[in-house]
């Protein structure tokens, strides 16, 4: 095996078929990898299952990646997010969350008992609910997604400039809402 010492990258070595390269990359990237998934799904099993997708994913497109597009755990992440995105719209999740039984329901409730700050318990989004459609969206995407404004404005088919001064209308939107109540 080609080590990083020998001066061959850790790409060049997925390149090369090299599946201890493999592992290497899954143990520092796997983590980080699963975090922004299991954010996304909010479900351990099927983040899991997606996480392996991921880095199946990497290994068979490796010769795809351009290291002057993008670093590669921004690739990475970037097959992460779409393929937990291809998993949110399809019709088994779908029907894997509306057919939960009850043992899982009880899981859920117990789950969400925490301590941490729902987005919802301090009433955002009736406040969101109230911004004209557009702006409503893009604060969807890059604040609940996790979309970057370059990806919402792919997403939208909008500007680069249009995504920002919509987002930046819509914060100052929120904010007088705010202060009126």
């Amino acid at each position: 095996m080609n080590t990083p010492s020998s001066g061959i990258s850790l790409v060049d070595q997925l390149r090369n078929g090299d599946k201890q390269a493999l592992e290497k990359l899954y143990d520092a990237y796997s983590g980080m990898v699963y975090g922004v998934i299991l954010k996304m799904i909010r479900d351990e099993e099927t983040a899991q299952e997606i996480v392996q997708d991921v880095f199946l994913k990497v290994w068979n497109n490796i010769k795809n990646y351009d290291e002057s597009k993008a670093r590669l755990s921004t690739w990475i992440m970037n097959i992460a997010r779409n393929r937990t995105i291809d998993e949110i719209r399809s019709k088994k999740f779908r029907n894997q969350k509306e057919n939960q039984n009850i043992e899982d329901s009880v899981y859920e409730v117990d789950k969400g008992n925490n301590t941490e700050l729902k987005v919802d318990s301090i009433g955002l989004k009736s406040v969101i609910e109230r911004l004209r459609p557009e702006q409503k969206m893009l604060l969807e995407l890059v604040y609940f997604g996790g979309y970057t404004h370059d990806e919402a404005a792919k997403e939208l088919s909008i500007p680069l400039g249009t995504v920002k001064t919509r987002l930046r209308a819509s914060i100052i939107e929120l904010r007088k809402v705010l202060k009126v109540e």
